[in-house]
């Protein structure tokens, strides 16, 4: 049965090709859409979810993943080149999602109409959970509402970074909250609610 809610136990991140060529062309203000990934990858180590990344060859053209990313990426992150627009199409990077035993997919990046559909579609056809976090996304194209409605009609669960944020915090008052907060915000955590609107208003 699917679960409804996320579950930090169940829970990884994975960030699709966020690589320069990918950010100099997204039609989206990038400043929000970046400092959320950021913030992503700061609660990701906070919480101790695994993060996945992506890099679409040729990475000599595309580059790596974009330095402000790189200075928050997690120690026990991972980064896999890729080939193909779905990465389920590459057997090391499925094998290394089934190594870690994550069912719920949070899944970010770009381009939504490309690698990030064709991949969402590829992890539902492989039993994962998967949750698009929609103000994580962007895209070389403004176009992007039929994809984003298919990847929804196939089953993946729309979020965004301040409900996640939310979820996995629960209360102010946990153990949880104690434990890390102070680090949390010495790697650059900021209050959710002060972060730039993702729309050009």
């Amino acid at each position: 049965m699917t679960e409804l809610k996320l579950d930090p136990h169940e829970l990884a991140i994975l960030l699709i090709d966020v690589q320069p060529f990918f950010v100099g062309q997204m039609v989206e203000p990038q400043e929000p859409i970046l400092i959320r990934l950021e913030q992503l990858l700061i609660m990701s180590n906070w919480f101790q979810l695994p993060v996945l990344a992506t890099c679409e060859e040729p990475v000599h053209r595309k580059g790596e993943l974009v330095e402000r990313l790189q200075a928050k990426f997690p120690s026990h992150g991972q980064v896999y080149r890729k080939q193909m627009y779905d990465l389920c199409g590459e057997p090391d990077i499925l094998q290394a999602l089934k190594t870690l035993g994550r069912q719920q997919l949070i899944v970010t990046g770009t381009e939504t109409d490309v690698c990030v559909l064709q991949s969402v579609l590829g992890l539902l056809d492989h039993g994962y959970q998967v949750f698009i976090l929609e103000d994580c996304l962007f895209s070389s194209s403004s176009a992007t509402e039929v994809a984003i409605y298919r990847m929804r009609q196939a089953g993946a669960i729309p979020l965004t970074y301040k409900s996640l944020h939310y979820e996995l915090l629960k209360t102010e008052n946990s153990e949880q909250w104690q434990a890390g907060h102070k680090a949390a915000i010495a790697s650059g955590l900021l209050n959710v609610e002060s972060l730039p609107p993702t729309d050009d208003a």
